[in-house]
């Protein structure tokens, strides 16, 4: 993705070619810093996780959910003899490997060098053997572990032979010095485990984390990461497989949470490709940690760890979430897209390393990448004066990708007929055409699934750059009508985004462009389709067949047009209520309170038209025995308000410049139970320094600054916002904005002699500079460096006078 905007902007630029030398590797390439303490979110970011606020472009990981406690984690992975034990205890023992590679190789590439130093992950396995009754035929005790994985339905959700429901015994943790812990009965029973008060399943996950606090000798908490083999096919399955879900839980027990679309979520948009995500983004392909996660694991290893460099572990090491409040529950950290990287060789989370999942015994994969160059910086000047004893230069300094980028914004392909397992599965044929306002593509099938049917078994998907778009006849539908499900976030695009047409066996998508800006999704394309078969609503379980096989069709696509779904700002202030919305409930609605679930959904969603910019108070009213929830999306955040009626629900939204979603939501219903919902709105006009963000949510009235961002500038563009920056027209990768030694700048020489210097900041883009100085009259050469980390990467020279 970073490549592709690089390209943009030396198109936009028109820059030329230059000699230079070899560029750095990724990801490091495009990183810049960590954005840490509270308050401290990186510019063109804002704490609101609404996932459909317009200005909500950024990252948000939930952190700080258990008490690791020590930066040596010894790790126990226990699998039960089975037919399929060796398998399954290499899979696991290579997803907590490739936790320990990937946190030490990112933070290498990420400058977090105390990080990667101290640090240490050591790791023991167990083979556990069960005697015919299914107790343990030799007594289990861990000594001192951090983490404990446990995979307790071994051989893909089969068993074979062995009930893991009925397993009985004891697992025994003892510290250093011999002090137990409390025992763990029936420890790989998934049943037990749910019983147990204090288990976290967070949702629909296959698998949980249980948090045991062995403090009674000089041990600490041991966590658990309980997981559910669901790997039936090794290398089909996407739902929850065995490496990914042993992955995702053992981040949690590294006191990671989600990233915006688990059970506590949404929130958003989505880091799809995060093995802290629920979704299965990029199909195919198992996932690594990435730059989040690191920032993420560091807050919590910065109590145990000498972060400043003065030999001494203190309070001053201490480095804080940049949302500290967070849900009230949990703080997050908050982390910009550009800044977004993954521990590859390239950055890509497409280029992750991958385990070996077969059934070759003692197999392994490597998970420390070797970093890849993927751009090569180039230095342009656009002018040269050196007139009346003064010299400018002004230029350009941009990383150029290196791979060859894609031309077409339109193609068309054949695919082979028969290899899928059966005919509503079998792609024949792709075309694919980008617009200026959508990516539309139609999918040739054998036969498309039968619409007159109340639910379809496959599922038909559009894949955008690792974002799958599924289309498929939901759970419970009576109607056969096709919806679409952005796989990475679990929300609904709007009706007629895919349609099938069983007589010329077709599924055609029309997916928005704008939507897929607003999920940080951008041309160039990476556009491939797939079929397979899900459950519910949107659980994958298994691919079939792909289109092209090789996922290699790229396409360019033109500018993209102005945002036009904004509504004009009013000439004056007028309030006015109305209805927005009634419904009624029944108990058998009751969500209790659970995000996002796969299963039919209860809630009502109601859709708020918004005329002209306004601030929106909707109101929620029920009468009966109810628990109600009340949120309202779309606008630049959401407040609840005071009051004290019984039976409602008040929520402000300071400024709705697009149309609002309000969802209603029947927590507890004990008896029948009708709502209404009224909306006053009050159009805003108030805008102090004219930056098009309206006063009531401009986080910087006073200066001149994008709505991304709350209004606030980022006057030298380094990614710290001007009120937090002590050096605001100085770009540098200091914590506080300021240039450092190692930082990147641009260096004038005049015959050899340096005359100027000016610090630069490429890593999310291009970036201008403009040198000057004093210089003698006559003929001279000028030699400009760009300077990185104190080694020069590219240079022009030039005579002048």
């Amino acid at each position: 993705m970073r490549k592709r905007l690089l390209l943009r902007l030396v198109l936009a630029l028109g820059l030329s070619a230059s000699v230079v030398s070899p560029a750095v590797g990724s990801p490091q390439e495009g990183y810049t810093r960590p954005h840490v303490g509270n308050g401290n979110v990186p510019a063109g970011c804002i704490v609101d996780r609404d996932p459909i606020n317009p200005d909500n472009h950024c990252y948000h990981m939930k952190v700080g959910l258990n008490a690791l406690d020590s930066p040596k984690v010894d790790v126990d992975v226990l699998i039960p003899v089975s037919p399929a034990a060796e398998r399954d205890l290499r899979v696991a023992t290579q997803a907590v490997q490739m936790w320990d590679d990937g946190l030490h190789y990112l933070a290498r590439q990420m400058r977090l060098a105390w990080l990667a130093r101290g640090f240490d992950m050591n790791v023991r396995t167990h083979d556990v053997v069960m005697n015919p009754d299914g107790s343990l035929q030799d007594p289990l005790k861990l000594v001192d572990p951090e983490i404990v994985v446990v995979v307790s339905n071994p051989a893909g959700g089969i068993g074979i032979g062995i009930d893991p429901s009925y397993f009985a015994g004891e697992l025994g943790i003892v510290d250093d010095s011999g002090v137990p812990c409390a025992p763990v009965e029936n420890p790989f029973s998934m049943k037990a485990w749910k019983a147990k008060p204090g288990f976290e399943q967070h949702g629909g996950e296959p698998g949980g984390i249980y948090v045991e606090d062995c403090g009674g000798g000089v041990g600490g908490n041991v966590c658990f990461a309980v997981n559910g083999a669901v790997d039936p096919v090794t290398g089909a399955s996407d739902f929850f497989p065995l490496f990914d879900l042993v992955s995702h839980e053992f981040g949690h027990c590294l006191t990671l949470g989600h990233v915006g679309d688990g059970a506590d979520g949404p929130w958003g948009p989505t880091p799809t490709n995060d093995i802290m995500a629920y979704s299965t983004d990029p199909p195919l392909i198992n996932k690594c940690v990435s730059s989040l996660d690191v920032e993420g694991f560091a807050l919590r290893m910065s109590k145990y760890l000498d972060v400043n460099g003065d030999r001494t572990v203190d309070r001053d090491d201490l480095i804080r979430p940049n949302d500290v409040k967070g849900d009230g529950a949990n703080s997050f950290q908050v982390q910009h897209p550009a800044d977004h990287t993954y521990a590859s060789s390239t950055g890509d989370p497409g280029d992750c390393p991958q385990p070996d999942l077969s059934l070759t015994p003692l197999a392994e994969g490597d998970f420390m990448p070797e970093p890849r160059a993927t751009t090569r910086p180039q230095l342009r000047l656009r002018a040269v004066s050196a007139a009346r004893g003064r010299l400018r230069v002004a230029g350009t300094a941009v990383r150029v990708p290196l791979a060859e980028q894609p031309t077409a914004r339109s193609a068309s392909l054949a695919d082979a007929s028969g290899d899928a397992h059966s005919p509503v599965t079998d792609l024949q044929g792709l075309r694919v055409k980008v617009t200026r306002t959508a990516v539309e593509a139609t999918m040739k099938v054998g036969q498309v699934w039968p619409v007159t049917q109340g639910t379809s078994l496959v599922a038909y998907s559009l894949t955008i750059d690792g974002r799958r778009l599924d289309s498929f006849i939901p759970t419970g539908s009576s109607d056969g009508k096709v919806m679409v499900l952005d796989n990475g976030t679990g929300y609904p695009l709007p009706a007629g985004t895919a349609r099938w047409d069983t007589t010329a066996n077709t599924v055609t998508f029309k997916v928005r462009r704008d939507y897929l800006a607003d999920q940080q999704v951008r041309a160039p394309y990476n556009v491939y389709a797939v079929t397979g078969y899900h459950t519910r609503t949107n659980d994958w379980v298994a691919n079939d067949d792909l289109a092209p096989d090789k996922v290699d069709l790229d396409l360019a696509a033109p500018a993209m047009g102005p945002e036009t779904r904004d509504a004009p700002v009013a000439s004056r202030v007028r309030t006015v209520t109305s209805k927005a919305g009634s419904g009624s409930f029944t108990p058998a609605d009751s969500t209790l309170g659970v995000g996002l679930v796969s299963a039919v959904d209860s809630r009502d969603y109601v859709r708020v038209p918004v005329e002209e910019q306004s601030s929106a108070l909707v109101t929620l009213r029920w009468n009966g025995d109810a628990s109600m929830g009340l949120t309202v999306g779309g606008g630049s955040s959401q407040k609840p308000v005071a009051t004290k009626e019984a039976n409602t629900l008040k929520v402000l939204v300071p400024w709705a410049r697009r149309d609002l979603t309000v969802t209603v939501d029947p927590q507890e219903v004990l008896d029948p139970t009708d709502y209404t919902l009224t909306v006053t709105r009050t159009t805003v006009v108030a805008d102090r320094d004219r930056d098009h963000v309206p006063d009531v949510a401009d986080g910087c009235p006073r200066a001149k600054g994008p709505s991304a961002g709350a209004g606030c500038p980022d006057t030298d563009r380094d990614s710290v916002f001007d009120k937090d920056d002590a050096c605001p027209r100085v770009a540098g990768i200091g914590a506080s904005g300021c240039p450092t030694r190692r930082g990147e700048k641009v260096v004038a020489l005049v015959d050899g002699r340096r005359v100027a210097a000016r610090s630069v900041m490429t890593r999310h883009g291009g970036y201008g500079f403009v040198l000057r100085s004093a210089v003698a009259r006559g003929r001279h050469r000028l030699v400009v460096r760009w300077v990185d980390d104190g080694r020069v990467v590219a240079r022009v020279s030039r005579s002048i006078g």
